[in-house]
């Protein structure tokens, strides 16, 4: 197989389709690159995303095509232009043209699906990540009021150790809480009604991995 980046030799008739599939794009989603696939090439028409993307594989490879990454999702980059070819790869009639438009939109549902999801992942990070930082505030107060001092790595042990206790039920994550962190059990009580265990803990282990920076 040729060094990667080396274009030792030209495309087969599979990957000149793949690079066509590309249309005007350098840059293009996976699933748009699948789907505008099967309807250029007839004669390939029922290859399965599996063979695909084995052949993506293959041209990433030979340094026809390399990954990036597009709104969180999988993509790739032509690294092949016409010079290199000896032939045109852009659509050069109308068919090639609408038969592109049509692959887009058979692969719009599955992107949306898929940056539906990825928006949901960031609003949960975010989400969890402030409330980890609301719990940190309360129990750095509570410091302040009972020692007149915030340490950072007993901030850091406290969140740890709710970590754990939580990993294995609300009610040792409750005893622990009561035990050795007591001005902070109304937030935390509140948090876990409102949002759930996996949403608390999601929270005390950003939180707990951010603090972690600085505690020592």
């Amino acid at each position: 197989m040729p060094e990667r980046g080396m274009h030792a030799e030209p495309p087969n008739a599979i990957e000149l389709d793949i690079i066509r599939s590309f249309g005007w794009s350098i840059v293009e989603l996976e699933e748009t690159l699948y789907e505008r696939f099967l309807h250029l090439s007839a004669a390939r028409s029922l290859v399965p995303r599996d063979t695909f993307q084995s052949h993506l594989r293959e041209m990433e490879a030979k340094g026809f095509i390399s990954p990036v990454r597009l709104h969180g999702m999988k993509g790739y980059k032509r690294l092949l232009a016409d010079k290199d070819l000896g032939k045109s790869v852009y659509p050069n009639v109308p068919l090639d043209e609408i038969r592109l438009a049509l692959g887009s939109v058979k692969a719009r549902p599955a992107l949306e699906k898929a940056r539906a999801s990825t928006r949901v992942s960031e609003d949960l990070f975010s989400s969890s990540e402030s409330v980890g930082v609301a719990i940190q505030a309360a129990l750095e107060n509570c410091m302040l009021r009972e020692t007149g001092r915030i340490s950072k790595g007993a901030v850091h042990e406290h969140m740890k150790n709710m970590c754990q206790a939580l990993s294995k039920s609300e009610e040792d994550l409750f005893e622990y809480i009561r035990d050795q962190t007591p001005g902070i059990l109304i937030e935390v009580g509140q948090i876990l009604r409102s949002h759930g265990p996996d949403f608390l803990l999601l929270s005390l282990r950003l939180t707990e991995a951010n603090i972690r920076k600085y505690s020592y």
